[in-house]
């Protein structure tokens, strides 16, 4: 196999970098237009997640062929073309080039500016540098779409390049790059772990002290996603999408000044979320998932230890249960929960612990 560029043919590095962008970019278009046409929720939560990491995939394969290709010159164009068809050629590479690196900045700084988690599949997210800015996001957003478009513009103009070569002009330069042995495409395909549906009785419950008192309040309204198996843990991922509105903590009062500008501003950041793409085991039966909580426009690194039991439902005919339990330590004030005098721990205390009570059953 040959590795390197030569005078005639790309090598297996560069055509794997290619091809690996290119089906990456096919994927991230209209993956970006069906998410934006989706209603607040867990799936929309799912897709979005998705698209920044193989947003950030692009990102580093780019890098990687922008090094290769400065170390490792690609093959030159046919001497027979006319000299404006080499500089078409150029400037076209150069404009999706451009238009690839830049159109990842924009994303970057979607992400960043909305106070959100970048995060790359799971593995690690990418802290912000800057301070929150609605402006700066309206404005990115536009933006992230007009290039979109201008994306697809110049793939259509590269492939109807690429197709006149190989049929009208009968040379070898989409064939020279269509003969690829997909390097590390090769790889073992990764384990998939199990779906579980959650079953009515799951609960998130908050423990908090007022005025010295101790109270437990609950979110009555969640969705969750969970992928999980205990014997490839590392291939699990949870999400999970609050409905902040639906507190209770049973005092009407209490729960309508929870949902105000001051502390939850339901009107404002109506869903909490919690997502975890790095679980490992710590004991038998004793994991910990480790991901981001957002509440409000903060997010902040949370995980999560738990339980877990799982075994056969008696009359379901043979369906799987699993039944988990688990709680972490936040800090109210970190999520900015507690504005103006409710910032005074006096009052409040900072402490508030997060109960979860999972009950599901495995998907078929």
């Amino acid at each position: 196999m040959r590795w390197r560029n030569d005078a005639q043919k790309y090598g297996a590095v560069a055509k794997a970098l290619h091809w690996g962008v290119a089906l990456l970019v096919l994927g991230l278009l209209p993956l970006g237009w069906y998410m934006s046409d989706l209603p607040r929720g867990i799936e929309r939560f799912r897709f979005v997640e998705l698209h920044k990491s193989l947003g950030l995939s692009v990102l580093a394969l780019m890098l990687a062929r922008s090094l290769w290709r400065a170390f490792n010159p690609p093959p030159p164009l046919p001497a027979s073309l006319p000299g404006w068809e080499h500089w078409a050629a150029r400037l076209t590479h150069y404009a999706i080039y451009l238009a690839l690196f830049t159109q990842a900045a924009i994303g970057i700084s979607i992400v960043w500016a909305a106070n959100s988690t970048l995060g790359f599949f799971g593995l690690f997210a990418l802290h912000s540098p800057i301070s929150p800015d609605h402006d700066l996001k309206e404005l990115a957003e536009e933006a992230h779409g007009l290039l979109a478009i201008a994306i697809v513009a110049l793939l259509v103009m590269h492939i109807a390049a690429a197709l006149r070569h190989h049929f009208i002009l009968k040379n070898d330069i989409l064939r020279r790059m269509l003969q690829v042995m997909l390097l590390g495409i090769c790889f073992a395909a990764s384990a998939k772990a199990a779906t579980w549906n959650l079953l009515p009785q799951s609960q998130i419950q908050f423990h908090f002290v007022q005025g010295g008192v101790a109270f437990t309040g609950q979110f009555k309204s969640f969705q969750a996603r969970i992928e999980f198996d205990p014997e490839i843990p590392e291939a699990g991922r949870i999400d999970v999408m609050i409905d902040t509105a639906s507190l209770d903590t049973q005092n009407s009062e209490r729960d309508a000044m929870l949902r105000s500008a001051e502390l939850f501003d339901v009107e404002r950041w109506p869903q909490a979320q919690f997502t975890a793409g790095a679980i490992r085991q710590l004991a038998p039966g004793q994991y910990e998932a480790a991901g981001a909580l957002s509440i409000r426009d903060i997010t902040r690194p949370l995980s999560l230890p738990f339980s877990l039991k799982i075994g056969k439902l008696g009359d379901s005919g043979g369906d799987v249960a699993a039944s988990a339990s688990g709680e972490a330590i936040i800090s109210r004030r970190d999520f900015g929960l507690g504005q103006g005098p409710w910032a005074d721990t006096s009052i409040v205390a900072d402490e508030i612990k997060i109960e979860i009570t999972v009950e599901a059953v495995q998907q078929r």
